[in-house]
């Protein structure tokens, strides 16, 4: 794949990553107003199934069909996809929203054992330097002050996990090729059946929400259900499982920036190092210093 193709799929995924990263923000306003984790998740994923119809079919006059095997990718790697929000928004309610942010954001580390593990692939020095920088970065983001429960932790941490598969199987499925609308569709369409039965059998659905909160569930759809889904999706597919799962650490430094806006967080010495660990991986990991040496040497001929 060619250069020019990666740094388009990095600038995809770090899109995504800040419109994820608005996502706690949109999704406080519909919990305020009648929703719970699994309503909020289902709603994501069912008016962004519908948005993204209406886009494949009216604006890029597509269809929606896939081929077989493509669909039965699609649906292997849409459970794990569709069980991350319900255990991250879980463990929220057992444990401090930072302690999980830490432990889910070290999935980058996870993408690289995978691949080394299972996938026989091994990483250059520089992807191992950006991991240790990017989870480094993430552990000083984060000062966790709440209360402790083990469960609260495993939800968090196999979050991580789970997140990680899945950008290893969307990295490789054979449903790649297919455009990412048409990709996100059908991965919003699986993912809103798969959580809507889990809400419905555990008493979880609700459908009790104002005006105000129909429009924060409408807005998640747009914002992550549609827009940073495909960028995503597109992003992992151009530039690759591990530089994907880095870029997006882009994620928890927009919502230090959200939290520092509206909220009015604290922003201490320690957060500014990991801003700094982080924005350093990610520069390391998108430039290429022998491309600059070469630009800057007046006697080669590229």
């Amino acid at each position: 794949m060619n250069n020019k193709s990666e740094k388009i799929g990095g600038i995809s995924v770090v899109l995504s990553a800040v419109l994820f990263g608005c996502m706690p923000l949109v999704t406080k306003i519909a919990y305020r107003h009648g929703s719970n984790a699994e309503t909020a998740a289902f709603f994501r994923f069912l008016f962004g199934s519908l948005l993204l119809f209406v886009i494949v079919r009216f604006v890029c006059r597509e269809s929606v069909l896939l081929e077989k095997r493509q669909l039965l990718s699609i649906l292997k790697y849409s459970i794990p996809y569709a069980l991350v929000p319900i255990l991250l928004y879980r463990s929220y309610d057992l444990i401090d929203s930072g302690l999980a942010t830490t432990l889910h954001f070290t999935y980058p580390v996870t993408v690289v054992l995978i691949l080394a593990l299972f996938c026989h692939r091994r990483m250059d020095v520089k992807q191992l330097i950006c991991t240790a920088l990017c989870v480094t970065g993430i552990v000083l983001l984060y000062r966790p002050n709440g209360q402790i429960n083990t469960l609260g932790l495993a939800l968090a941490a196999v979050s991580g996990v789970i997140f990680a598969v899945y950008i290893v199987m969307l990295g490789n499925s054979p449903a790649k090729t297919a455009s990412p609308f048409v990709l996100s569709f059908w991965l919003s369409v699986f993912s809103s059946v798969e959580i809507g039965l889990l809400a419905l059998c555990g008493g979880r659905l609700t459908l009790h929400l104002d005006a105000t909160g129909w429009g924060a569930q409408f807005l998640l759809a747009l914002m992550t259900g549609v827009c940073a889904l495909v960028l995503f999706q597109k992003g992992v597919v151009l530039c690759g499982e591990v530089k994907a799962s880095l870029l997006s650490t882009f994620e928890p430094l927009t919502g230090l920036a959200v939290g520092l806006t509206f909220f009015h967080e604290a922003f201490t010495v320690k957060q500014a190092v990991g801003v700094v660990f982080i924005l350093a991986a990610v520069l390391l990991l998108v430039l290429d210093p022998r491309a600059l040496f070469r630009r800057k040497n007046p006697h080669d001929p590229t």
